[in-house]
């Protein structure tokens, strides 16, 4: 099995299977130049949004449809300005639940928090619904959005929550995700539906694994000095006597200055930063399926922890679930 299958009950919380004799339930399609029928229709697969026309003739279109796992819709419109209050996010019913975006045509911007970004055709976005945002679309907007529940799938919600907010471009992965989803939108009741799904997710979240393995060595760092540091960690990762008077002598920095270094970036002390980086490669180690015949200790003692029972405390401690149920979602080891 894929290091990425997930667990085949989950459902979104709240969310009841289809009734196979009812399709309202399944699937929704329309074509308008009515506001009030595209916000009516839409709100079968979208939470409550506020929806404001940008020009003076309104157009749109919808496909959605309730998947085992999600809710996924591909819609079209002209120019609109959308926005999901605070009021309006509070009604969702899990701080868990992410949407996933694909922009097809036009483009998009968006605002969450503190952070904006402008979506363009072939990028993709994940995003929390229960924080409020405003979203400006432009051009022949065109989208599919899938909204999902990672409650009970916890190493895809860290996945989620560490891209939230990010311009992602498509890669050949998310490419066959991407047609093995919009599939989903015109197929009936065939047994092959669910398989489908679930490939088109784990190569989702496989892509985002892999960007953020890139970016645990890539991103972008406040100064020179704080790239040099992270360097140094991640070369002397598997030592276990590596500690913060390491990286002061390899910084020409006095320990004080060295902490000065760190709180001035608004970052953690020094220890914890190693900590943090040796974390996060046995999080990533753990989800590899090249891994998967290396045991937990081995992983551990791999990235510089002395004791395997310390790093299962801090490893749940940091992600909310332990090294041994991270491992175990990801099904039998294969011969």
């Amino acid at each position: 099995m894929n290091a990425f299958a997930p667990r085949r009950d989950a459902r979104p919380a709240g969310m009841p299977s289809p009734a196979p004799s009812d399709a309202s339930l399944r699937a929704t399609s329309l074509r308008t130049t009515s506001l009030e029928r595209f916000v009516s229709a839409s709100g079968a697969h979208l939470p409550p949004l506020e929806v404001v026309p940008q020009t003076a003739t309104f157009r749109a279109s919808l496909r959605g449809r309730n998947l085992h796992s999600g809710q996924l819709i591909q819609l079209a419109s002209s120019p609109v300005r959308v926005t999901r209050t605070p009021r309006l996010a509070s009604h969702t019913g899990t701080d868990h639940t992410f949407k996933l975006v694909w922009q097809l045509q036009g483009g998009a911007e968006m605002e969450q928090g503190n952070r904006t970004i402008r979506l363009g055709a072939g990028q993709m976005a994940v995003y929390r619904l229960s924080t409020p945002y405003r979203l400006h679309t432009f051009g022949d907007y065109r989208v599919l959005m899938l909204s999902l529940d990672l409650a009970d799938m916890p190493e895809w919600r860290q996945l989620a929550e560490r891209c939230q907010g990010q311009v992602l471009p498509w890669d050949a992965a998310v490419q066959g995700a991407l047609a093995a989803l919009r599939s989903q939108l015109v197929w009936g009741d065939d047994p092959m539906v669910a398989k489908v799904e679930e490939v088109a997710l784990e190569l989702v979240f496989d892509f985002l694994w892999r960007r953020q393995r890139q970016q645990l060595h890539c991103a972008p760092m406040p100064s020179e000095r704080l790239v040099r540091a992270r360097r140094l960690v991640l070369e002397r990762l598997a030592d276990p006597t590596l500690a913060p008077e390491d990286l002061a002598s390899a910084l020409n920095l006095s320990m004080r200055a060295l902490y000065d270094e760190f709180r001035r970036h608004q970052l953690a002390p020094p220890a914890t930063f190693i900590r943090e980086l040796r974390l996060e490669r046995c999080y990533l180690a753990l989800l590899d399926a090249a891994n998967r015949r290396n045991t937990i200790t081995h992983i551990a003692l791999e990235h510089g922890f002395v004791d395997g029972a310390h790093f299962a405390r801090v490893f749940r401690q940091r992600y909310g679930i332990s090294p041994v149920e991270l491992r175990r979602r990801q099904g039998p080891l294969e011969h």
